[in-house]
């Protein structure tokens, strides 16, 4: 069965995978939902260095290796995307949102491979529902997580602990939808 293909914008990933290893490239679930990260994660995160100081495991082996694998992209799609991103950064310029450039490279992406992007980049999301891109929070994506028994309810508990010790939390209202859609 072919894979249904998620991508994982930086926060995403960064949130995720220090607590689920590996997370990038194993299928679960009826759907065989499997996630990804663009290419542009690495240069993004060693050129940011609060992030290299935060997340200093990320560039750890265990996770540099499971990064390794990358969507296969196709000449015409590397060029589908390298156009869908000129227009969708215009787009995020006209309409004042303060997408970043690997957000816009994530969301054509995301377009032209018909793929949902997880993020809660509130710029990121309204850009995303201006052009039809479909986008899931990273709480859609522990609930699918979940329901295909990919993880458990303790998992994802460590998980919203993690982003609180962190001061990492997605927006001000995670916990309590968290707790919302798991229980305590």
């Amino acid at each position: 069965m072919p894979q249904t293909k998620i991508l994982l914008d930086t926060n995403a990933y960064l949130r995720l995978a220090q607590n689920i290893n590996p997370l990038l490239f194993v299928s679960f679930g009826e759907s065989n939902y499997t996630l990804y990260v663009i290419d542009d994660f690495q240069k993004e995160f060693n050129k940011n260095q609060r992030l290299k100081n935060k997340f200093y495991w990320v560039n750890e082996p265990e996770y540099l290796e499971n990064r390794k694998k990358k969507i296969k992209l196709s000449r015409q799609n590397k060029k589908d995307i390298k156009v869908a991103a000129s227009i969708i950064w215009e787009q995020n310029i006209s309409m004042k949102f303060g997408a970043s450039k690997p957000d816009i490279r994530a969301l054509a992406f995301a377009y032209i491979l018909n793929m949902p992007v997880v993020t809660d980049d509130a710029d990121m999301v309204e850009l995303a529902e201006a052009l039809d891109i479909e986008t899931w929070g990273i709480l859609k994506l522990m609930d699918v997580m979940l329901k295909a028994d990919h993880v458990n309810i303790k998992d994802l508990k460590a998980i919203r602990d993690y982003l609180d010790y962190n001061k990492d939390l997605p927006y001000a209202s995670f916990k309590k939808e968290f707790k919302k859609r798991f229980g305590k």
